[in-house]
């Protein structure tokens, strides 16, 4: 009897074993998807703005949100490799708590831009407005990175319940330091952005642009501007005597994804001595008698603090030159079919000034 049953204890035995290490194999494999899938989710889109289209949380690396988020992930992943899968909680927490944050602040504030068009009702430029507010979207990169802070954390939570470890328990130096740092950088980032955050409404500074909306959103997602007026005579001065459109181009271009399309393309030079933040051009198109039949507004140079998109973010500097990347254009899918191709004019109708330093 005892030699029957120390047979059949060391194949218990033998199972028990291969059970627990594909149990940590499998958290271990949570915890390096959950890095990967957030660090995935850094470069897909999570907002869609006008003129400027989808962005992601990266913008090239100059985000403060998209770096933390990227430690994290590093910090994450680095704990599942190393065989400390239930220290994935801490990472996975920190980057859950940023990203809740984050997209409730960036709905709260859409929703307050949405409500102050009430403001603009008996503005000419209201439907501009509505029609640019209207066009932001969110775009599903927010759910990729909400799967990787998530994979981090159930992978953390299912190897703290295979080693009966409580979910708060911080057993080790190792562990306390890592959600030490999550912690850290969790506050850090949002105490930065509240810091930093500023709404911009219209009606909320009557000194500026009254009848117009401007919104800037700095904690994480910067949302153009939507201006109701045009140039000021210091602006429009500057324009004039100061900045130089050439080079206008207007055919039909060949798009990998639209085929055949009316495009435009031109250069613009800062002949003067201010920075400029922003430059709107307006191009008319005209059929075969010249007349006008439809017109774009692009904005070539448009800074906005704290954007995804890298783009058009860079300041005209003066004595800088503006142009279009290599084999790029502007789109113009809306001009109709009798438009006559190469007839077209192009002009500079408002621009802003960078802050004095």
């Amino acid at each position: 009897m005892i030699g029957r049953q120390n047979w059949a204890i060391i194949p218990l035995k033998g199972f028990m074993g291969s059970r627990l290490g594909d149990v940590v194999t499998s958290n271990k494999n949570l915890g390096l998807a959950g890095a990967a899938v957030l660090i995935v989710g850094l470069f897909c889109p999570i907002v869609t703005l006008p003129f400027l289209g989808n962005v992601n949380i990266f913008n090239d690396g100059t985000n403060l949100i998209a770096l933390v988020l990227l430690a994290i992930a590093v910090i994450g992943g680095a704990m599942a490799l190393n065989g400390r899968e239930h220290d994935t909680l801490w990472p996975g927490v920190a980057g859950a708590v940023i990203l809740v944050y984050h997209f409730a602040t960036l709905q709260y504030r859409l929703s307050q831009m949405r409500s102050s068009m009430d403001e603009l009702k008996d503005n000419p430029f209201a439907g501009l407005a509505k029609t640019a507010v209207g066009a932001i979207q969110l775009q599903w990169g927010w759910l990729v990175l909400a799967a990787g802070a998530g994979l981090l954390v159930y992978a953390g939570i299912r190897a703290r319940r295979e080693l009966e470890q409580p979910l708060t328990a911080l057993p080790d130096s190792p562990a306390k330091t890592v959600a030490g740092i999550s912690t850290l950088l969790a506050v850090g980032v949002i105490g930065w952005t509240i810091a930093g955050g500023s709404i911009k409404t219209a009606g909320s500074d009557t000194g500026q642009n009254a009848s117009g909306l401007s919104s800037t959103i700095s904690d994480g997602v910067g949302l153009p501007s939507v201006e109701a007026e045009g140039p000021g005579p210091e602006e429009a001065a500057y324009i004039r005597n100061n900045l130089k459109l050439y080079g206008l181009e207007t055919k039909y271009y060949e798009s990998m994804l639209d085929g055949r399309v009316p495009g435009v393309d031109f250069k613009i030079k800062n002949n003067g001595g201010r920075t400029l933040n922003r430059v709107k051009v307006k191009v008319v198109f005209q059929d075969s008698q010249g007349k006008p039949i439809a017109e774009e507004e692009y904005s070539p140079i448009w800074v906005v603090e704290n954007s995804y998109s890298s783009d058009n973010n860079t300041p005209l500097r003066p004595n800088y030159i503006w142009q279009n990347e290599k084999d790029h254009f502007y789109n113009a899918k809306s001009v109709p079919s009798e438009w006559a191709e190469g007839k077209a004019t192009a002009t500079i109708t408002d621009i802003e000034f960078a802050p004095r330093k």
